[in-house]
């Protein structure tokens, strides 16, 4: 068996966005081993697709990386709100579109070694313009808008480093386009 049993945890730090708890857990073997799991709010993306199989993207510069990304948009689920509710709304405030259609992919966990948080992905599809854009403070970001292709193109040449961005495109492309 390879289980780890959960012994006692705390939180050795919190934050505006995240808290970081320390776990002691008993090994397979029977010894104990601590675990520092950090607890992030859970997440959405949305891969934005309008029927000129354009893709609306924001680029924004991320601190944590030290260079500008460019990504799908996305956020966090705020307290209350479901998932596909959060998608809908991160689309509005930072590209101005709204997807008519939204279609779920897949929920995944980004960092399964050391993180609790999860990122729902969805396809938007048949997008209207929405005249509710809004950023969080702190938050600057530039609106691009650009052919599918050039996008999967980026991925699979390195040029885009932000797993929800890749894994969106390239499961997108491989299921044929066809939601």
């Amino acid at each position: 068996m390879i289980d780890e049993q959960l012994i006692r945890k705390k939180t050795v730090y919190r934050g505006r966005y995240v808290r970081v708890e320390e776990r002691c857990v008993r090994l397979a073997d029977g010894t104990e081993a601590l675990r520092e799991i950090v607890v992030p709010p859970n997440a959405v993306g949305v891969l934005l697709i309008d029927a000129d199989k354009n893709v609306h993207l924001v680029k924004q510069y991320r601190q944590a990386i030290s260079r500008v990304s460019l990504e799908i948009p996305a956020g966090v689920v705020d307290p209350g709100e479901g998932p596909e509710e959060a998608a809908l709304r991160e689309c509005a405030e930072e590209t101005g579109w709204c997807p008519r259609q939204i279609d779920f992919l897949f929920t995944y966990y980004h960092s399964v070694g050391f993180s609790t948080g999860n990122i729902t992905l969805y396809v938007g599809q048949d997008p209207v313009a929405t005249p509710y854009t809004h950023t969080d403070p702190g938050e600057f970001i530039e609106r691009v808008v650009m052919p599918f292709d050039t996008l999967y193109q980026m991925c699979v040449g390195g040029q885009i480093v932000d797993s929800k961005t890749l894994l969106a495109t390239l499961w997108y492309q491989q299921q044929g386009r066809e939601i």
